[in-house]
Formats: C-alpha cells, structure tokens, sequence
C-alpha cells in the first residue's frame, strides 16, 4: 500500500479555454455547490511555532472552477479563525482554526462535492477523523480529496478513511474539474487521467494528473474566496512578515531529485515558469487591490534560470513598483552571483532562503543534492554584503548518516553565523512518504508499519521535544542534542556578532504587533502571541 505511483511526463499543451468548454459546469443554473476547504493546521502539542500559509493551492483551484461556472465555496479552517488554538484530546496534536462542527454549518445544504486538501502527512489521524464527521453531516455530497499527502499514500488513504469517495492525485486543478463535471453531469469519472478509488475493494488509479506546461491563459488564485485580511497581521506567517504579505507562485515544480523530498512524486521533474510579466502584473494587482507591501514566493524551487529572475527584477524597475518580496521557502545557488543579487536587492528583496541542506559533501551526493557548498557559501556572502537577511535549511540524521558527517553540518552552521547569516534551522531527518528515502525505509522494514503512531513520528519539525531517529549510526537522543546544540550555538553566535539585535528579540516577546527583521524573532513573536491565543479546550478537531 505504500509503493510509489509511476511519474508521468505527459504535459497539457492544449490551451485552458479548451477545457473549460469540454467540462464548464453541466447545469449551470442549478444550485449544485462545490465547497473546497483546507482543514485546521495540525502541528505537535509542544510546537514553538508553525506557519499558517495562505492556501493557494484551493485558491487556483476555485479560480479554475469559477472560470468553467461552477458555484464554487472555499472554507479557509485556518484563515477564519487564526487565534483559535486547541488541544486535541489527550493526544500529541494541537490544532488552529475553526472546528468541524463550525466548518459544517459554513458549508450549504446544495453542496454535490466537497473537495478537502491534505499537504502535510503528520495531519492525516486528524484529517480522516475532519473528513469522517463531514460525511455524517452531508451523506448525499461526494467526498474527494487531494494534496501532496494522499498522492503519496493513495491506496492506503482510501483504506483509512471509508468516507471518501476519491481522491486527484498530482496538480490537480484539472483533474478536479473533469471529475467535478462528470460527477454533476452523472457520468462515469473512474476514466479521468489522475484519480484514484476503490472499485469492490480494489485499489485502481488512472496516475498522476497530466503536469500543465502553459500557464500563462491560466486564472490567478480567487482570492476574493478566502479571509486574505487575516493573513495580514504579523503572526504566523512563513517568513519575517512586512506587515501585508500575500502568497504567489511565480514556478510549479522542481527539476531536482532529492531523495529526501516527495517532490518527485507529486509534480514529476518537470519545472514550469510562468512569464516574468504576468507575475508582475498579479503583484501589481494585488497592490492595488489589496494594499499589500510584501510578496512571499511560495514556490518549490524558485530561482534555477538566472535568465527568469533578472527578466523579472528589470519588470519590476519598468513599472516602478515599491515593494518588497522574500523567498521563504529555499532556493539554490546557481543562478544567485553577484549580478542577480543586486538586482533583488534593488528590486524590494529582503530576505532569502537557501537550502544546501547538509555541510558534508558525500552526503549531499548520496541524497542526490546535486550543490557545490563552495558556490552556496559564496553566494550566501554576497548576499549578506548586499544587505539581504539570509536563513539556511539544514538537515541531519539521514539513515546512512554517521557522526562526523553532522558535525560537518553543525559547523557549517557556525561558520555562517560568524559570516552574518541570520537563521538557520537544523532539522532531524523525516521520512516523508512520496520520497525516495521513504520508500527504501519501508522495503527494508526500518519502517515496520503505516499507522497513526507513524504520522505522530512526523511532528518534529517544531518540536525539540521529540526525539526520534532513523539513522543507523545515532540515536535518537543524541540526535536531538545535535540539533539543540548547533541552533543554539548559532543564534548565540549570531548575536554575540550583533549585540543590538538583542534589543529586537526582545521586542518580539512583547509585543502584540511586531515587524520582525528576521524568522528567528517572527518565531519567538508566534511563540508568545501562541501562548496567549492557546484555549485550552479539550475537544475533537
């Protein structure tokens, strides 16, 4: 139940319109409700902090369906109710956002479908229990699910969860609207090329949804949807929030092959950009629209072609716009020397992510982290001359892993410290499913069995409470303590090297609205503003 689907290089040449006449709603005049929701965020009871992220992914998807007439609802858990936190139980799980019983009553009686997204696998014991009271409360609607979890775990999902009706796999915007079309048009949908059922207790799948290739006739997110004013107070957020930050995706996908990431299988190898202009003109958009003054990229990978980036900062200077953006979630080196880098220091960018991910080269070889640390630490200088706050993602405890390799990471860390880097996170191995790691794990009993106490396994990222290892060489213990170590010993290098920085940090603690320069003081800010939003309910998410 957990063997890989085959990735699919079939790309969708053929222009949006075209399928949007081929599956436009079938009885546009009737009530019929399709209703898109993104669940509570799930994170560990003892977290420090989690992102709360706008959801884009539901937010292009209702834009594809209004563009086809479809009565499109889209039920932001998060967004509606951002101070609301709980304890879920006795168990391991926090959860923030509305709760079902409130998600229901926002749901119409005319909902045909409920589509319900599911990133994180670490959510998933909550998700099933979230997705099995909405069954009980609309027995007549179809129930389908989507997202990076359930394309990594399809079959064992549909056998999880009885109240599902199906699930898209892949990118699923549209996959979701041929199924939702066939779905209200009464017609067979086990054909549509990316789904995945059980037929009569058989597993059966059609594989991943074909990977778009054009995007540049495609809808932006329907922003108009969901509680974008919640996403503008300086909490929670995915990187150092400038006050207004709004979510865009300029690229789809990544080209590398990282054994540690589930890339690979829900978008392929295949990299999409979308035009440097239409990019530009969906920020400018939002600036009029929205107020906001700072763009946070979403993407996977979001700079490989030097070509793209520098097409995109001479936009921004051709239409004179003031704004700030950030990369929060990584990138890589390549393409960032000393040209790229002044033009988004000139263009508003602020604050960069890199992610080389471990300081010792046979690791990075044996996770296929195809990155030179000479050029990354280069290019990270640079950067840091230019006035950009950088952060660095690293990881240690891969199963192969021995001690001296992480020591390699841990100073690493150290020596960006001494060079002016201003985070750093060092995370314990995970084994995501979907990844290359993961499936080898499985084959080789390391990981015995797929059940809750598994995804529970998940919710380090956060948490420097939970310790757990798969590496062979290490215990779980003492991997925990290097994690400890190197991050502490990095911020205390960070701010013996910039004593006034302390007076920030402070602020951060203290403040109920904070504009922090770096993520390490927007997480000790979501920490306390966490602490006081926490309600110590015990009850179902």
């Amino acid at each position: 139940m957990v063997s890989a689907l085959a990735p699919s290089p079939r790309g969708v040449e053929r222009p949006f319109a075209d399928y949007v006449r081929q599956f436009g709603n079938p009885a546009p005049d009737t009530d019929a409700t399709v209703v898109l929701i993104k669940p509570p965020i799930v994170f560990s009871a003892k977290a420090y902090s989690t992102p709360v992220t706008m959801p884009i992914g539901l937010a292009y998807l209702a834009a594809v369906l209004e563009r086809a007439r479809y009565r499109v609802r889209l039920i932001d858990c998060p967004g509606e109710a951002m101070d609301q936190i709980r304890r879920v139980g006795q168990g391991p799980y926090q959860v923030q956002g509305l709760t079902v019983d409130e998600t229901i009553r926002r749901i119409p009686a005319s909902v045909a479908i409920i589509g319900v997204s599911v990133m994180f696998s670490q959510e998933w014991p909550c998700v099933r229990a979230f997705v099995a009271r909405l069954r009980e409360a609309f027995p007549k609607a179809r129930v389908v699910l989507g997202g990076e979890a359930v394309t990594a775990l399809p079959e064992y999902t549909l056998r999880d969860s009885p109240a599902i009706d199906g699930l898209v796999l892949g990118e699923g915007e549209l996959a979701f609207l041929q199924v939702c079309h066939a779905m209200l048009a009464g017609q067979p949908w086990d054909q549509v090329p990316g789904v995945a059922f059980l037929r009569d207790g058989a597993f059966v799948t059609t594989g991943l949804s074909p990977r778009l290739t054009n995007l540049h006739d495609y809808p932006w997110p329907a922003w108009h949807l969901v509680p974008v004013e919640a996403y503008f107070r300086p909490n929670f957020t995915m990187g150092p929030s400038r006050g207004r930050n709004i979510g865009v995706l300029a690229t789809r996908g990544c080209p590398y092959s990282c054994t540690f990431c589930s890339n690979p299988s829900m978008w392929t190898t295949r990299y999409v950009m979308r035009e440097p202009e239409d990019v530009v003109e969906e920020i400018q958009t939002y600036i009029a629209r929205y107020g906001v003054n700072c763009i946070d990229f979403y993407d996977l990978t979001a700079i490989v072609k030097k070509e793209w980036i520098v097409k995109f900062c001479q936009t921004l200077v051709a239409r004179r716009l003031t704004i700030s953006w950030q990369l929060p979630s990584g990138t890589r080196s390549e393409a960032l020397d000393a040209e790229t880098l002044d033009l988004l220091y000139r263009t508003g960018c602020r604050y960069l992510v890199y992610a080389p991910e471990s300081g010792s080269p046979d690791v990075l070889t044996a996770v296929k982290k195809k990155l030179s640390l000479t050029r990354v630490t280069g290019s990270i200088r640079e950067a840091k001359r230019r006035g950009l706050v950088v952060k660095i993602n690293l990881i240690i405890g891969f199963p192969f892993e021995h001690r001296r390799a992480m020591w390699k990471s841990v100073a690493f860390a150290w020596r960006m410290a001494w060079s002016g880097v201003d985070d750093c996170n060092i995370a314990t191995f995970t084994p995501y499913p979907g990844s290359e790691l993961f499936r080898e794990l499985v084959a080789s009993g390391e990981i015995p069995a797929l059940n809750d106490a598994y995804f529970e396994s998940l919710l380090t990222q956060f948490d420097f409470t939970v310790p757990k290892s798969l590496c062979r060489h290490v215990g779980a213990a003492e991997l925990l303590l290097y994690r400890v170590l190197g991050m502490a010993v990095f911020y205390a290098l960070t701010y013996l090297r910039r004593p006034s920085r302390l007076w920030a940090l402070r602020r951060a603690a203290a403040a109920e609205r904070f504009e922090a320069r770096s993520l390490f003081e927007q997480r000790v800010s979501d920490l306390f503003r966490r602490h006081r939003a926490f309600r110590p309910r015990q009850q179902t998410a």
